[in-house]
């Protein structure tokens, strides 16, 4: 069992909650042109970004009803075809630094992605994070359950720390950072 409470899923495909997308929505500014979910899951963030007026294109490395992508090799072919303006996306962890440089090179608005507060640590990390344009990180206040996506495990109290990290193209400076996920805005 991992420190989430979860069995590990094959494909690093977990589901995060509605409220917790709901919240980043209600963080940033509108996300304007297309904007791409490339580890779409079930299409929770799509629908969501949906509801809130974006045109979303999703894709994944298994074939869920979006476009058919290779985690690894497949970022650099799948995300040029669509053109996203913007990528919103809970990648997997293990792959997220190329996931962002990957994500960076293919937009040109910004780069939100869900990831686990301890994202932030690291020697190395830090000399990558201070190449990037890291703008805003949100803080989920209320801890952040994301059961195996295909499963029918409901979602428990949540273990971990997450925060949407928000990189965004024009940022110059230290990013800021914020709460989210109280039951208020943001």
């Amino acid at each position: 069992m991992r420190a989430s409470g979860y069995e590990r899923n094959a494909d690093d495909w977990y589901v995060e909650p509605a409220w917790c997308v709901d919240a980043l929505i209600r963080a940033e500014r509108p996300f304007v042109g297309p904007v791409m979910d490339p580890c779409c899951g079930g299409g929770n963030i799509g629908l969501r970004l949906t509801q809130a007026g974006a045109y979303m294109v999703n894709a994944d490395i298994v074939d869920r009803g979006g476009i058919p992508v290779d985690i690894v090799a497949g970022y650099d072919e799948a995300i040029p075809t669509v053109g996203p303006v913007s990528i919103v996306s809970n990648p997997p962890y293990g792959h997220a630094q190329h996931f962002i440089d990957t994500a960076l090179r293919h937009t040109s608005d910004r780069v939100c992605v869900l990831l686990r507060l301890a994202f932030l640590e690291g020697m190395k990390r830090r000399a990558w994070f201070a190449q990037k344009p890291l703008a805003r990180v949100w803080v989920c206040s209320k801890r952040v359950s994301m059961p195996p996506g295909g499963s029918d495990i409901p979602a428990k109290g949540g273990a971990i720390a997450y925060a949407w990290f928000v990189f965004e193209h024009k940022h110059v400076g230290p990013p800021v950072i914020g709460w989210i996920g109280n039951g208020g805005a943001p």
